[in-house]
C-alpha cells in the first residue's frame, strides 16, 4: 500500500515537473514584442519605420491601415528592423503596426498612431460661393487627413499679394472676408511639420470671380434695360433671362468688359412683354491667359420690383 502510494506522490510529481519544465522551454521560446516603433522618414507616397530587435524573432511583419479604415491589411515582412511602405496616398495619415515572428507564431502588435506621408498639390479647390452682400468667398478644397494646415494666399486682378492666412488641418475649405466686387487670384498649398521640420505641397491656384451686380432693372417702352457695376479683372459678362425667378435661365447676350448695361427688345425671338415679369442675372468672365472662368449665380433681380433674390 506504501509502495503504491509511493508510485502515485512520484508520478504526480514527475508530472508537474514536467509542466514546469515544458512552461520554461515554451516561455524561452516565446517571440517578445517589437519595442520602439517609430517613424524616421517620410516621402509623399511611403512611410519608413524602425524599431528595436525582438528576443527570438526570425522575422517582422508589418501592417497598415489608414487612419479611418477598420482593419489592417499586410504591407511587407522583413528580417530587418526597418521598412519602407510605398503605394501609399500623399498627405495622409496612417497606423503603421510591427509584429514579431519566430516564423510560426506572431506577437501582438506595436503601432504608430501619428503616421503620415507628406502632402503633394492640394486638389479639388474651387469657388464655393460669393457672398458679395457680405463681401465674403466661401473655398473649397479636397482634405487631407495628414497634413498639419493649409496656407491660403489672396492676389489682386494684377497679381499683387494682398494677404495670406492658414486654414486647419482638418478643414475643408476655408472662408476669406472683406472683399471687393473685384477678381482675385487664390493659391492654396498643404503643410506638414515632421520632425521639426515644414513640408510644403506645390500650389494650387484659381481665379476667384464675383457676379455682376444689377444697379437698376425694368421693363419700359417695350424694352428691357438692366445695368451692373463694372467687377475689376472681368474681360467680359454673360446675360442670362428667365420668365421664372428660380428656373428656367437661358443666355440672351454676351458683351465686353467695358460694357455694364444692356437692352433687349427680343428674348429668343420672343418680343419683350411689358405685362410680363422678367429676371435677370449677369454672369462674369474672366480669362487670364490659359485660364477662363466665370462667376457663380447665386442672386438674379426682377425687373418688377427692381430687388434681388436668391436662386437657392
Amino acid at each position: 500500500m506504501k509502495k503504491s502510494i509511493a508510485v502515485r506522490i512520484l508520478a504526480f510529481l514527475m508530472l508537474i515537473g514536467g509542466f514546469s519544465l515544458f512552461y520554461t522551454i515554451s516561455a524561452q521560446a516565446a517571440v517578445s514584442a517589437a519595442s520602439n516603433v517609430a517613424q524616421t522618414n517620410a516621402g509623399k507616397d511611403s512611410i519608413t519605420v524602425t524599431w528595436a530587435p525582438s528576443k527570438n524573432a526570425s522575422e517582422y511583419h508589418i501592417y497598415c491601415k489608414e487612419w479611418e479604415a477598420s482593419e489592417y491589411t499586410l504591407a511587407g515582412v522583413t528580417t530587418g528592423t526597418e521598412y519602407t511602405i510605398t503605394g501609399l496616398k500623399d498627405g495622409t495619415k496612417y497606423y503603421v503596426q510591427v509584429k514579431a515572428s519566430d516564423g510560426t507564431e506572431e506577437s501582438y502588435g506595436v503601432s504608430v498612431y501619428n503616421a503620415v506621408t507628406l502632402p503633394s498639390q492640394v486638389t479639388g479647390l474651387r469657388q464655393e460661393r460669393w457672398w458679395y452682400f457680405a463681401h465674403s468667398l466661401d473655398l473649397k478644397w479636397d482634405k487631407k487627413s495628414g497634413v498639419t494646415g493649409y496656407e491660403v494666399t489672396l492676389s489682386n486682378s494684377k497679381g499683387k499679394v494682398l494677404r495670406s492666412q492658414n486654414a486647419y488641418a482638418y478643414a475643408s475649405g476655408t472662408t476669406l472676408y472683406n472683399l471687393k466686387d473685384s477678381v482675385y487670384t487664390i493659391k492654396v498649398r498643404a503643410y506638414t511639420v515632421y520632425n521639426n521640420n515644414t513640408y510644403y505641397s506645390s500650389y494650387s491656384s484659381i481665379n476667384c470671380i464675383p457676379q455682376a451686380r444689377i444697379n437698376k432693372i425694368q421693363v419700359k417702352n417695350k424694352k428691357l434695360t438692366f445695368n451692373w457695376k463694372k467687377v475689376d479683372g472681368a474681360t467680359g459678362y454673360q446675360i442670362y433671362v428667365s420668365m421664372k425667378p428660380k428656373k428656367g435661365y437661358k443666355l440672351a447676350k454676351t458683351v465686353g468688359k467695358k460694357t455694364a448695361s444692356c437692352t433687349l427688345a427680343k428674348i429668343k425671338g420672343k418680343k419683350i412683354n411689358p405685362k410680363k415679369t422678367y429676371y435677370v442675372y449677369v454672369k462674369t468672365i474672366c480669362k487670364k491667359g490659359k485660364k477662363k472662368g466665370t462667376s457663380g449665380a447665386l442672386y438674379y433681380w426682377s425687373s418688377k420690383t427692381g430687388k434681388y433674390d436668391y436662386l437657392s
